[in-house]
């Protein structure tokens, strides 16, 4: 698996100290799975975590020991470490993954269309954030949106652009309020992502609009 695109290193930092909520932590940790050097990354983050912690300043963060403690550790709890440790994570399935931990299939959840050749499945909703697995058929063009928070799409399977940027399995992309977009499926196959929301998105045209209170997006 050919990873190219990262999430900001603010996010790594705040995974490694715990500081994440358990929604973005779990799209950071499926692309933990597949990234060889986002992990490098998060163990340079719990080591310098550990030697903040170790030197005991009060003028420094205090990070979470949980994280700093599995420095080495697998950075997920769908990982196989095995897997990771002899570097084979082309043999590493997202799909597999995500279905494992949903204890279900794919196919057996609450999916709902969003438009033609859209389909969402809202798999947790907490407070302000919403996490989501969304399928779409290849030559899908997914509304225009801007946000009111933070957004981290991870896809599974397929690929996308968005802008100039293509993301294929594995990739993340890292959206905020910043960010005005239209994901765009290619045409070789169906793209699935797991994608993470803080607060509504803020689409441009009507119907999405008016569709927007029933999906709950």
């Amino acid at each position: 698996m050919n990873v190219t695109q990262h999430p900001d290193t603010a996010w790594l930092l705040d995974y490694a100290t715990g500081a994440l909520s358990r929604n973005f932590e779990l799209v950071l940790g499926a692309h933990l799975m597949a990234c060889a050097h986002c992990r490098t990354e998060l163990r340079a983050a719990e080591r310098l975590g550990a030697a903040l912690m170790m030197a005991g300043s009060a003028e420094r963060p205090q990070l979470a020991p949980q994280r700093v403690l599995e420095a080495e550790a697998s950075p997920s709890p769908w990982v196989n470490a095995r897997a990771l440790s002899a570097g084979d994570t082309d043999a590493l399935d997202l799909q597999t993954v995500v279905s494992q931990y949903l204890d279900c299939g794919l196919g057996a959840l609450p999916w709902r269309s969003a438009g033609r050749g859209l389909q969402i499945a809202r798999l947790r909703s907490e407070e302000e954030e919403r996490l989501w697995l969304v399928k779409a058929a290849p030559g899908t063009v997914l509304p225009r949106h801007s946000h009111t928070g933070s957004e981290l799409t991870l896809v599974l399977k397929g690929a996308f652009f968005s802008g100039q940027t293509i993301y294929s399995a594995g990739d993340i992309e890292d959206a905020n309020e910043c960010v005005d977009h239209q994901p765009v499926v290619t045409r070789e196959s169906e793209c699935l992502c797991l994608a993470v929301t803080e607060g509504p998105l803020r689409f441009r045209s009507w119907l999405p609009r008016i569709a927007q209170s029933y999906l709950g997006i």
